[in-house]
Order: structure tokens, then C-alpha cells, then sequence
């Protein structure tokens, strides 16, 4: 029951297009997995991390800048996970599994309201 490593950090923007171009072409990331318009994973040169651009959760993004950000840690067991957050009082967002894709995340909150992901 233990953090592996971080799997993504989700990055909310409003202009995906423009924003996975500046990602690409400014940064130099590689584009991994892409839903036009929706999501997209960006690949780090010599690492596993993933950092995703997402529009598909449009209330995680405010006038703050730095408010959109989600980082997903990858852990050995979710069900275990969950079950031991659930008994702590850990407020829950959403279960997400994705179908074809097979993953399954977990949305929850820290004591200040920042939103982690859990996957497994």
C-alpha cells in the first residue's frame, strides 16, 4: 500500500490546441496519448514522467494562475488505497475508469482542497 511514483501531473488549460503546440515546439516534449481537443500526454526525453493537458475538467481553471495543476501518483494497491483514505475521511471527487484505455483513476482532495490522482 505503498506510492510508487508519479504517474502524470494534469495541467487544465483553455486553449489545448495552442497550448500542446507550446508544449511541443517551445519545450520540446514528444506527444504521447491524444484526444483532439480533450487530452493529451507529453513526454519527458530520457524519463517516465508524463505531464497531460486536459480541457476536460473546465472548473479547475480560474483566474489564478497555478490553480489547474493535478499530479497522479501511481500506488501498489488502489482498492487498498481507497478503502484506507475512505476510513480517514479523505474527501473523494470522482472514480474515473476509462474503457478502452483500461486505466482506473481516483480523485481526491488534500486538507486544502488541492486534487490529487490516484492510479494504479
Amino acid at each position: 500500500m505503498a506510492v510508487r511514483y508519479i504517474a502524470m501531473v494534469t495541467v487544465q488549460v483553455r486553449d489545448f490546441d495552442g497550448m500542446v503546440a507550446w508544449y511541443r515546439d517551445v519545450l520540446g516534449l514528444g506527444i504521447g496519448w491524444l484526444e483532439a481537443g480533450e487530452f493529451c500526454t507529453l513526454t519527458m526525453p530520457g524519463g517516465e514522467a508524463v505531464l497531460a493537458l486536459a480541457t476536460d475538467h473546465p472548473d479547475r481553471i480560474n483566474d489564478r494562475p497555478g490553480t489547474g495543476w493535478t499530479p497522479s501518483l501511481a500506488v501498489d494497491d488502489l482498492d487498498d488505497m481507497v478503502g484506507r483514505l475512505r476510513g480517514q475521511g479523505v474527501q473523494f471527487d470522482a472514480e474515473e475508469e476509462g474503457g478502452d484505455e483500461g486505466y482506473r483513476l481516483v480523485r481526491v482532495r488534500d486538507p486544502e482542497g488541492n486534487p490529487i490522482g490516484l492510479t494504479a
